[in-house]
């Protein structure tokens, strides 16, 4: 990364983006299905039994994850198989990479010193 766009932060659009995406996955339960869906496609029922939740709860965050993108959907007669948008989930990491990366720090970046440490410390006035 240039030095020059360490100066800047992301476009808004970036952050936006970011933000939804950061969202929908902010749900303990939301990360958990994440997970386990890098395993491979799965059921409602599935996910239900791995995680110890209601179908119902299952279904609102699958819900939550189709609506950002993440999770894609494929219907065999009346079952519902769950699958990560793959796309999706790069986008995410790279987005999350670029606008909150620990490699957007620059060389030789300051280590923080406690206050009053870093221009001498200032008299007290009675």
């Amino acid at each position: 990364m240039k030095k020059a766009d360490l100066a800047e932060c992301a476009r808004k659009s970036e952050i936006e983006e970011l933000s939804a995406l950061m969202k929908a996955a902010c749900d303990a339960n939301r990360l958990k299905i994440v997970c386990f869906l890098f395993e491979g496609e799965k059921c409602v029922c599935e996910i239900e039994r791995k995680l110890l939740i209601s179908q119902p709860l299952v279904s609102h965050h699958l819900h939550v994850l189709r609506e950002a993108g993440l999770v894609d959907v494929r219907r065999e007669g009346t079952w519902a198989y769950y699958s990560l948008n793959r796309t999706a989930v790069e986008k995410f990491d790279s987005l999350f990479r670029q606008v909150l990366g620990a490699d957007r720090f620059p060389e030789g970046y300051p280590e923080r010193k406690p206050c009053g440490e870093a221009a001498g410390k200032a008299s007290l006035r009675a």
